[in-house]
């Protein structure tokens, strides 16, 4: 994925579609880099005025930005390194030109990266769940201690609001609170069923193997899983003009100011209810053969990952209006 990212990145609008093979073969994220660039896209136009300003400046101080906005015309800048900001945070988990990583990152290279890491456990919680006749473990860890997603957003949003505007780090943490509004949002970035398979839990979905369709194989070197199908859920198309034309047709219907004023410990609420009432119900990891997708469950998910995305798009709108929407 990083390798063909960076000999296209040049000219957004015409690298996009051409990059979507590789994420088949790469590990699973989060909402796949469609599904992080649908909810900026419904953020930015939600955007007040001087907080889209503001927005703007604060990412053109990104080490990626010159890359992000290579050959993308002036107007369209800003908005292009918006969404390519959504999902910089996994492009790094694959970055060797820099020396990301959660191993022996080297020191940081850039005034507004606080360190090198990769910090995987960021991106989400792991709430446990458990399949009939199964007990969650005693020692069953919830939350990394680091804090997870729930505590990070919360304590990026504290970094946002108290330090100078014009410190380089705001773009890192802009692009982590981009990002990680997404990740909440995706229902098995928020919960781990525990099986017999499975009884210290399925990582979100990723030990879940499932078949899409009938006839799906299994003996690739990623085997397709429940996790994987959950993140394409909302889109499968990586291209600017697919994501725009989503990202219109989700912001026609406005959530309710309750709904996006919601705090995050209810966006995580939401997404484990929607994980015991829907996710799980693809069937048992148990059984001699992965379960089939049927087309009944494939569409209700598609329906219900694209309300996750519309929600987390006007809610990312309202907290950066909160931050920056300000004299």
């Amino acid at each position: 994925m990083f390798i063909c990212q960076k000999v296209c990145r040049g000219g957004w609008w015409l690298w996009v579609g051409v990059c979507w093979f590789a994420l088949g073969t790469t590990p699973v994220l989060a909402w796949n880099q469609a599904g992080h660039a649908t909810v900026a896209a419904i953020a930015y136009g939600q955007l007040q005025p001087r907080a889209r300003v503001r927005v703007a400046a604060i990412l053109r101080q990104h080490p990626e930005y010159a890359e992000w906005t290579r050959d993308v015309p002036p107007e369209q800048s800003s908005f292009i390194a918006f969404l390519s900001a959504s999902y910089w945070v996994d492009d790094i988990k694959f970055d060797r030109r820099q020396g990301f990583s959660d191993r022996e990152p080297p020191p940081s290279t850039h005034p507004a990266y606080p360190d090198m890491r990769v910090h995987g456990t960021w991106h989400y919680v792991n709430r446990p769940l458990a399949a009939p006749g199964v007990a969650i473990p005693p020692d069953f860890q919830i939350v990394a201690p680091d804090g997870g997603a729930l505590g990070k957003i919360v304590e990026i949003e504290d970094i946002l609001r108290h330090s100078p505007p014009d410190s380089p780090r705001q773009a890192y943490y802009l692009a982590w609170l981009i990002h990680l509004v997404g990740d909440v949002h995706q229902p098995l970035h928020t919960v781990a069923r525990c099986s017999k398979n499975n009884p210290q839990g399925d990582q979100g979905g990723n030990l879940f193997i499932v078949r899409p369709t009938a006839g799906t194989p299994l003996d690739g070197p990623r085997k397709p899983n429940l996790h994987a199908f959950w993140d394409n859920a909302a889109l499968d198309t990586f291209s600017l003009p697919a994501i725009q034309a989503l990202a219109q047709e989700l912001s026609r219907k406005r959530p309710s100011r309750q709904r996006i004023a919601a705090p995050p410990v209810r966006w995580l609420d939401e997404s484990t209810q929607l994980a015991r009432d829907l996710v799980y119900q693809a069937g048992q990891d148990n059984t001699p053969e992965p379960p089939v997708l049927s087309h009944a469950y494939k569409a209700r998910a598609h329906a219900a990952a694209r309300e996750r995305v519309r929600l987390a798009g006007f809610r990312l709108a309202a907290r950066l209006n909160q931050l920056y929407d300000r004299p």
